[in-house]
């Protein structure tokens, strides 16, 4: 069974050290950028990253793009060095100030998928198989009265657009009866915010229809022992008793949780948030996603959990829904999700509680 991967990629900030106590040439630049940055409104800051995101994420070997409201500046991430140069040049043609940005190596994001049991009625976490590969069920919706559940985009046999995808769970040869068909999953646009020769959306989720014979739990998400263990066995389940269909920009430090086939119950901290994110070795930009890693450096993610359901623990294992995990550094120690906010802006409005 081959398994997809695609792209993410992790924020890596190189620290210089001071000798004897006095701040080094570069240290010294830094200090002159980040008083010059304090003259810089947040509006105009603001409209500096309209204007340049998209003519960045155009350029070879740039990853990322955001503006981080904790210190008022743009920050760009770009695979190696050598792109380095092409970003500082866009932008300066652009007539953004060099104290208004920094530009980072950062790590490519990837795009997941991989393998496990039968499970009936289907919950959220569970392994689904869909052509010759492997994703996560991100949780079961309805859209109207369709019975549905949610996955990734790029869980279908052709990212963007229907064509009707059959999933099967845990695989065709386990059970070859199919248990839902892909109805939804919008086109990727280009122009307006997207870079200049990508495609962009602002989720990459698809939602499929229900056969009628499957059987499904609304509002339950498949819970191991305990989150970062590696466990895969069920023990419980998680109630989603709310959703979070409004915010975009999560609070830096937020503890979020994910139940996927391959590592479990994985728990992190939302690290970066509304990032414009290019998928490594596509020509896809997924707009304002949201970045989680756990501060201990913990595996949270790798192939086939794409699709996996993004909450926050409200109270015992009730749980509030923020989102659907679809990317990953290749290390497993960072993942990417589409806000719920997302996902419904492009599948249309959702109940997933119970």
């Amino acid at each position: 069974m081959r398994f997809k991967h695609g792209a993410m990629r992790v924020l890596l900030i190189g620290a210089l050290a001071a000798c004897g106590g006095v701040p080094n040439a570069d240290e010294a630049a830094e200090n002159n950028q980040a008083v010059s940055a304090a003259a810089h409104s947040h509006a105009q800051v603001a409209s500096w990253f309209e204007l340049s995101s998209p003519e960045v994420l155009a350029l070879p070997g740039t990853v990322s793009s955001r503006h981080d409201p904790a210190t008022n500046r743009l920050v760009f991430g770009v695979e190696n060095a050598a792109a380095m140069h092409g970003v500082r040049t866009a932008l300066a043609h652009l007539g953004v100030p060099s104290s208004a940005f920094v530009v980072e190596q950062t790590e490519p994001i990837y795009q997941l998928a991989t393998l496990r049991d039968r499970v009936r009625p289907t919950v959220a976490g569970l392994q689904i198989n869909f052509g010759n590969f492997l994703c996560s069920l991100g949780f079961n919706a309805d859209s109207g009265t369709a019975r549905s559940f949610i996955t990734a985009s790029h869980c279908t046999n052709t990212q963007g657009g229907v064509e009707s995808t059959q999933y099967f769970q845990p695989t065709s040869t386990v059970d070859p009866a199919v248990i839902a068909v892909e109805v939804a999953d919008p086109t990727y646009f280009r122009g307006g915010a997207c870079p200049r020769g990508r495609s962009c959306r602002f989720s990459d989720s698809s939602r499929a229809l229900y056969n009628a014979s499957t059987a499904s739990t609304r509002g339950s998400i498949a819970q191991t022992s305990a989150p970062n263990n590696g466990s895969l066995t069920i023990t419980g389940s998680f109630t989603v008793t709310a959703q979070d269909n409004t915010t975009t920009n999560f609070a830096i430090g937020t503890t979020v949780d994910k139940v996927g086939r391959t590592t479990g119950w994985t728990r992190g901290n939302v690290t970066a948030t509304c990032v414009n994110t290019n998928v490594s070795g596509s020509k896809i930009t997924q707009l304002c996603q949201t970045f989680v890693s756990d501060p201990g450096g913990a595996v949270v993610v790798q192939g086939g959990d794409s699709g996996s359901g993004v909450f926050r623990v409200t109270a015992g294992n009730n749980v509030q829904l923020v989102g659907i995990l679809w990317g990953g550094n290749s290390a497993g120690t960072q993942y990417v999700f589409s806000p719920l906010s997302a996902v419904e802006r492009e599948l249309g409005p959702l109940t997933a509680t119970q």
